[in-house]
C-alpha cells in the first residue's frame, strides 16, 4: 500500500464502528481530535492569553485552504456552513426580472432554497431541470444542463457531486457553457471536496462552497468558499460587521472603505475551534494527496458495487462512478432488516429517499466492505 495512503488510514485506526456515511457526517481524524483537545485546554486555562498564538493561525488556515482549493488567499472566505455561503451568493447577487437561474431538481435543500428565494424576491425566473431517467448519470445530466443554458441565464447553481445519487457533474463543460452566455457558475462542492481533486484556478467556476464535516473529516460548523473577483465585485455582503470593513478590535471609522477581497463576506469573529480543526484536516488530506485519496475511494466503491451486483441487488449507481457515493434499493422487508442489523452492528449508512446510500472514504478498508456485503447476503429473501 502507498505509504501516504497508509498514513491517512492510520489517522482513523481506532474508530469503533464502520463509518459508511461520509456524505452525511464523517468521523474526525486523530490529528483533528488532538488539535481540538489542546485548544479546549488552552481556552479553559489561558483564555484570551492565547490570542497571540491563535491569531496567526487564522492566516495559516486561510493560506492552507487556498492552496488546497487551488485558489488565491484573497479569493477565499470562511462561513458558518454551506447554506450561509450559498445564501451569500444567491441573495447578494443583483438579480432582476427577466434574469434566469438554473439548477437541478435533485439539489440538496441548501443549494435550492436560497436561489428559489432570491428569484422570488427579485422577480427572476427559477428553473429546476428535471433529471428524469438520467437521475444517476453524471454525463447525461451534464449534457441536459448544458443544453438548457441559453442567453438570459445569469446564474447556474449546481452541486459538483449530487448528495443522493453521487452523480459527478462536469464542471468544465457546464462552466464554459455558462460563461459563453454571460452567466456565472456557482458550485456546491461539499460532496466532492475532500474525496476528489479540485482546482479553482483551473476550472470555469466562479463561486465554490465546501464544508468541514463530510469528506474533510472535521467538525461541523465550519463552511468555506472561494469566489473569483469578477463575481465577488458584483456581490453585496448579506451580513455586515467589523470584518466587512476590516475593523476588528477597534472603533468604527466612518471613512473606512469596504474590504475588496473575499474577506468582505466575513462579518465578525471566527469560531477558532472548528476553523483550526479544518486546518488540521486540510493538512491530513494534503499529506496523503487528493489523487491518492480519490483512487482509493474509487477502488473501495467499485469493490462494494461489484459485490452488490453479484448478489443481484438493485444497484442504481454506475459501477464506474468516480464519487464514493453508492445507492441501491432493497425490497421493503429486507431493507428494514438490513437497517436494523446496521444499527445493531454499528454500521453507519443512510436512507435517502427510496435508496440506501453508502459513502466510502479512503480511510475505510476492504474488510469493512466485505462485512457489509456479508450482512446483506445473510438476510433471507422475502
Amino acid at each position: 500500500m502507498n505509504e501516504a495512503l497508509s498514513e491517512f488510514k492510520h489517522e482513523f485506526w481506532d474508530r469503533e464502528s464502520i463509518q459508511f456515511n461520509n456524505a452525511g457526517l464523517a468521523p474526525i481524524s486523530n490529528s483533528v481530535a488532538m488539535r481540538i483537545s489542546t485548544m479546549i485546554s488552552q481556552n479553559q486555562f489561558q483564555g484570551s492569553l492565547m490570542d497571540l498564538e491563535w491569531l496567526p493561525i487564522i492566516s495559516e488556515t486561510r493560506k492552507n485552504l487556498a492552496n488546497f482549493l487551488g485558489a488565491q488567499m484573497e479569493e477565499v472566505a470562511f462561513s458558518q456552513n454551506c447554506a450561509s455561503a450559498l445564501s451569500q451568493a444567491a441573495l447578494g447577487y443583483p438579480l432582476k426580472p427577466g434574469d434566469e437561474v438554473i439548477t437541478l431538481d435533485q439539489e440538496y435543500a441548501s443549494n435550492y432554497y436560497p436561489w428559489k428565494t432570491a428569484c422570488e424576491r427579485s422577480g427572476a425566473k427559477f428553473t429546476a431541470i428535471e433529471s428524469g431517467s438520467d437521475f444517476f448519470s453524471g454525463a447525461a445530466l451534464t449534457a441536459k444542463i448544458v443544453s438548457a443554458i441559453k442567453p438570459g441565464v445569469k446564474i447556474v447553481a449546481l452541486s459538483w457531486v449530487e448528495f443522493q445519487t453521487g452523480a459527478v457533474l462536469d464542471l468544465r463543460a457546464i462552466g464554459e457553457k455558462a460563461h459563453s452566455v454571460g452567466a456565472f457558475f456557482v458550485a456546491d462542492g461539499i460532496q466532492g471536496i475532500g474525496q476528489l481533486p479540485f482546482s479553482f484556478k483551473d476550472l470555469p467556476v466562479d463561486f465554490v462552497v465546501g464544508g468541514s464535516h463530510k469528506w474533510m473529516c472535521s467538525l461541523t460548523g465550519q463552511g468555506f468558499f472561494a469566489v473569483k473577483k469578477n463575481f465577488s465585485d458584483l456581490l453585496s455582503p448579506t451580513l455586515i460587521g467589523c470584518g466587512t470593513f476590516n475593523r476588528f478590535g477597534t472603533f468604527a471609522d466612518p471613512s473606512a472603505a469596504m474590504e475588496t477581497t473575499a474577506r468582505k463576506f466575513e462579518a465578525g469573529g471566527f469560531g477558532f475551534i472548528p476553523m483550526f480543526a479544518l486546518n488540521e484536516a486540510i493538512k491530513v488530506h494534503s499529506r496523503a494527496g487528493m489523487e491518492v485519496i480519490a483512487e482509493e475511494v474509487y477502488r473501495l466503491s467499485r469493490l462494494l458495487r461489484e459485490g452488490l451486483h453479484t448478489q443481484g441487488i438493485d444497484l442504481v449507481t454506475p459501477l464506474e462512478q468516480r464519487s464514493g457515493i453508492t445507492s441501491f434499493r432493497l425490497p421493503i422487508n429486507k431493507e428494514i432488516v438490513f437497517l436494523q442489523r446496521c444499527r445493531e452492528e454499528q454500521i453507519a449508512v443512510a436512507k435517502r429517499g427510496e435508496y440506501i446510500r453508502i459513502s466510502l472514504h479512503a480511510y475505510c478498508d476492504d474488510d469493512e466492505v466485505l462485512r457489509v456485503l456479508q450482512v446483506l447476503a445473510s438476510i433471507p429473501k422475502v
